[in-house]
């Protein structure tokens, strides 16, 4: 009973969502189903059909897309209070990526055919989702520039920067973003090797311009991570 109490507000924070009257999302929530994931037990697989939007109550899910030769490459790690599932609401296409429970999770699950039932009574549903779609959109443009045409240090900053917006915390002019994240993972975060990234972070370390302290990612400066991730030098 109590998992079922947080899915109301749960709901009301994803993004989109913050905008849509209360009644099409209880409607929503008519339809909401909590389940167990265990650690590594897939949610989505690559090109799934049967899909819908999802929740994390607890836990942590990566967002990956894989390639034919066993590696990923990460997009984002899905943690408490967030949602993912969104890009495929509005057309039945298939799901361009793999999510993953990094741990055991909670996940709540409501299915893409409510959503499309609830957003034919109540069309807000499909204007705060297009404009949400817009703002991922223009989010994943920005990171394909990176990928394709920055050298990998200011690629590095970069994703670090949108870590520290999503999970970090701030306070003033610096940052912390608490370590889930490997060194490993990172180097699938921005398409280096774990060697190159090591190496990245050595340099930072030095710098002062990324800390690794007691399993944190310490940032004295935003600014200065900012000024690394417009820099074109490799």
């Amino acid at each position: 009973m109590g998992e079922q109490k947080r899915i109301g507000p749960l709901l009301r924070r994803a993004r989109w969502a913050k905008e849509v009257s209360d009644q099409a999302l209880d409607r929503m929530l008519d339809c909401a189903t909590v389940r167990a994931v265990s650690c590594d037990d897939f949610i989505l697989r690559y090109r799934d059909f049967d899909h819908g939007f999802f929740g994390v109550l607890s836990g942590r899910v990566r967002l990956s897309i894989p390639a034919v030769t066993g590696d990923e490459f990460i997009l984002w790690d899905v943690t408490e209070g967030l949602w993912f599932g969104s890009t495929t609401l509005i057309e039945k296409a298939p799901v361009s990526y793999d999510s993953r429970a990094l741990v055991d999770s909670k996940i709540v699950e409501i299915p893409r055919s409510a959503v499309v039932a609830v957003a034919k009574e109540f069309p807000e549903i499909y204007e705060f989702l297009f404009a949400d779609q817009a703002l991922y959109s223009r989010m994943m443009y920005k990171l394909m520039i990176y990928m394709l045409f920055y050298p990998l240090r200011p690629r590095l900053a970069f994703r670090l920067l949108v870590l520290i917006d999503i999970y970090g915390r701030k306070n003033g002019p610096s940052a912390i973003l608490e370590g889930g994240l490997s060194q490993g993972d990172f180097a699938k975060l921005v398409n280096g090797s774990r060697q190159q990234v090591n190496r990245i972070f050595r340099q930072w370390n030095d710098e002062g311009i990324v800390k690794l302290v007691d399993g944190q990612y310490r940032i004295p400066s935003v600014k200065r991570l900012a000024i690394e991730a417009k820099s074109t030098d490799p």
